[in-house]
């Protein structure tokens, strides 16, 4: 179900394509937001029905800021697996570590950043998405956590060779209701606004490699697309 609703957004992204031609791919190049090339971001994480802070099921949602999504934008990657690295734990307090694994979901790269190649907005959907979160408890309450993530997505219109890889840190600032206004919506796993909890934070000092888009060629086709992700 979750490939289905993600060929029906790219299917959105693709018509708006086939109006015109693609300008240009995106400049090949390193990027950094710590030497400010773009904006570092936040993130919103949903968490649907019961599931908790770490649950498979849970939907990421991550925008540049301040102007949110200007620059970049993750959009519903799903997490598919939770796996516990070590432990530390002893009577409610200590420290642990667990690795996420992604599926689904695409990224954007804004038109106007220092990738910019001529078009509006450069999508990519996402071939791997990885977070390593680790957490400090006290007497039974987790009182930080940490994540560094890491995406590799190719770009959709361009060569299979033309790729974004990017890491990034994350740093957790809260749970429960949605804070709104500077942090991403929740979303669900069709990746429409909904969920009412999860947790939010911030994503800082994104390296973000752009490489092998030097020659364009025809946009992909939408059968190319969705063969992508069939089951």
């Amino acid at each position: 179900m979750r490939n289905v609703i993600l060929v029906s957004i790219l299917a959105v992204v693709l018509a708006m394509g086939a109006v015109c031609a693609y300008a240009g791919p995106p400049v090949n190049g390193i990027y950094k937001s710590s030497d400010g090339d773009f904006n570092e971001g936040r993130e919103a994480s949903s968490w649907p029905g019961t599931n908790g802070f770490l649950s498979p099921g849970n939907v990421l949602h991550a925008l540049s800021y301040p102007k949110l999504g200007d620059d970049w934008k993750i959009l519903c990657p799903t997490v598919l697996d939770t796996l516990l690295i070590f432990s530390t734990v002893s009577a409610g307090t200590g420290h642990m570590s667990y690795l996420l694994t992604y599926t689904g979901g695409y990224i954007e790269l804004g038109g106007g950043g220092p990738w910019a190649g001529g078009d509006l907005v450069y999508t990519g959907v996402i071939d791997k998405y990885y977070e390593t979160r680790s957490m400090q408890f006290v007497d039974g309450t987790m009182v930080g956590s940490v994540s560094d993530h890491s995406v590799d997505a190719h770009i959709v219109g361009y060569p299979a060779s033309c790729v974004v890889f990017g890491i990034g840190n994350g740093v957790w600032l809260g749970s429960g209701a949605n804070p709104g206004g500077a942090y991403p919506d929740y979303r669900d796993s069709s990746c429409a606004a909904g969920p009412t909890n999860g947790h939010w934070g911030e994503i800082r000092d994104l390296t973000l490699t752009v490489q092998g888009c030097e020659v364009s060629t025809e946009r992909a086709t939408w059968g190319a697309v969705k063969a992508l992700y069939r089951d």
